[in-house]
C-alpha cells in the first residue's frame, strides 16, 4: 500500500513539474458603426487562447466633440472561454464631427471582494483612440485591428 502511494505521489509530482507554464494571450478589438444622425456605436470584443477570469475596467474620455462628452465607464468580472470571442461592453452616442473617440479597457486580477475599492494588479491594457474628422459618415476599420497582449502575472 505504501509503495502504491509513493508511486502515485511520484507520478503526480512528475506531472505537475512537467506541465507547461502558459500565460494566456488576450486580444481586444472594437466594432464601430456610424448610423443616422452621426450615431456612433461601439462594441468591445475580447478573445483569449486559454480559459481566464478577470476584472475589467472601461476608462478613457469616451466620445467627445465641441461642447459634448458621452461615455459609459463600467467595470465587472468577466470570464472568457478559449478561442471564443465575447463582448463585455458596448456603447452608443451621437457624435457630430469633428470629435474624438477615446476608450481604454484594463484587465485586472479578479478581486477577492467585489465590493472592495482596492486596486488589483493590472494584467493588460488596450487603448482605442482616434480623431473623427469633419464630414465622416462611415467609420474606418481602425478599431477592428486586433491588439494582443500576454497577460502579466498577478
Amino acid at each position: 500500500m505504501i509503495r502504491w502511494l509513493q508511486g502515485g505521489l511520484a507520478s503526480l509530482a512528475l506531472f505537475v513539474t512537467a506541465a507547461p507554464t502558459h500565460a494566456a494571450q488576450v486580444c481586444a478589438w472594437m466594432d464601430e458603426t456610424v448610423g443616422e444622425d452621426d450615431y456612433h456605436e461601439l462594441a468591445l470584443w475580447l478573445e483569449a487562447d486559454d480559459e481566464i477570469e478577470f476584472y475589467y475596467k472601461i476608462k478613457g474620455e469616451g466620445l467627445s466633440s465641441e461642447g459634448m462628452k458621452a461615455h459609459s465607464p463600467s467595470s465587472g468580472t468577466f470570464f472568457l472561454r478559449p478561442k471564443t470571442p465575447d463582448k463585455p461592453w458596448g456603447f452608443g452616442s451621437t457624435l457630430s464631427p469633428p470629435g474624438d473617440i477615446d476608450v481604454v479597457i484594463e484587465l485586472r486580477a479578479k478581486p477577492r471582494d467585489i465590493f472592495s475599492d482596492e486596486e488589483t494588479p493590472l494584467l493588460a491594457s488596450f487603448t482605442f483612440r482616434r480623431h473623427v474628422p469633419e464630414g465622416e459618415t462611415q467609420a474606418p476599420k481602425a478599431f477592428a485591428t486586433r491588439q494582443c497582449s500576454v497577460l502579466a502575472a498577478p
